[in-house]
């Protein structure tokens, strides 16, 4: 008798612990964490039109080349919103506080060929990704791919002064839309509301960083034009709840 109600009891709680509670129709959700974010940016020419004068005195004319052009990484706290209209389809909105990154660039004059710290600005940079979640919503384990649109926006843009050699009256940066794909995971605990989640996100946009240039004759400008290529790849891992 002793033995038959143990083994019940034991039935009962590895019944209990292998029934998932998972993310389903109807539910919200929210999850915070740790992003890290590798930038990496493609320039080829600074684009004016006249003669600029860059430190030294050094006139130029035409575009200025830019060998190159890169950014430093970053990490920022991360929130995460969802709602799922089916078992498998969510509508999330992904934004963290804005991470302040170092932008490099390498130019024959005004670097001398060396990567030099030429600014640093804030970047905030919210996504709207449509995710497709895997396996039953029974199961703990769930992966998903995701994809869909990110808005950039620079703040608090400064320039060093290698910087304000290239642009003394100032300099900024376009906010620009672009596109977002994701893979990650959540992990349910069993018979909670709880769940851990990870996720790599790559994003990429394309903006415009505008430059106001001493000239000649002109004291100030003309304006110069950069078209800059950004793309980001976002390691993010934390912990959620639905409700």
């Amino acid at each position: 008798m002793i033995s038959r109600l143990h083994v019940a009891i034991v039935s009962s709680f590895l019944l209990a612990t292998t029934t998932a509670h998972a993310l389903e129709a109807g539910d919200n959700f929210a999850a915070v964490g740790v992003a890290g974010i590798s930038t990496s940016l493609a320039a080829t020419s600074l684009n004016y039109s006249g003669n600029v004068v860059l430190s030294g005195p050094t006139l130029v004319s035409g575009p200025l080349p830019i060998s190159s052009a890169n950014a430093s990484g970053s990490s920022t706290i991360a929130l995460i919103l969802g709602h799922m209209f089916t078992d498998h389809f969510a509508l999330v909105l992904d934004m963290g506080y804005p991470p302040k990154t170092s932008l490099y660039m390498t130019q024959p004059i005004l670097t001398r060929g060396a990567s030099t710290q030429i600014a640093s600005v804030d970047l905030w940079s919210p996504m709207v990704v449509g995710r497709y979640y895997f396996l039953d919503k029974s199961s703990n384990f769930r992966p998903y791919l995701g994809a869909g649109a990110t808005y950039s926006r620079f703040q608090n843009l400064t320039l060093t002064s290698a910087g304000q050699s290239l642009a003394p009256n100032g300099a900024s940066l376009d906010s620009s839309i672009g596109w977002v794909a994701s893979m990650g995971f959540n992990y349910d605990f069993t018979n909670t509301r709880y769940f851990l989640t990870g996720s790599l996100t790559y994003t990429q946009t394309r903006t415009t960083m505008r430059v106001n240039n001493l000239a000649d004759p002109a004291p100030t400008g003309p304006a110069a034009t950069t078209p800059i290529r950004m793309t980001n790849a976002i390691g993010f891992f934390g912990f959620g709840c639905r409700f």
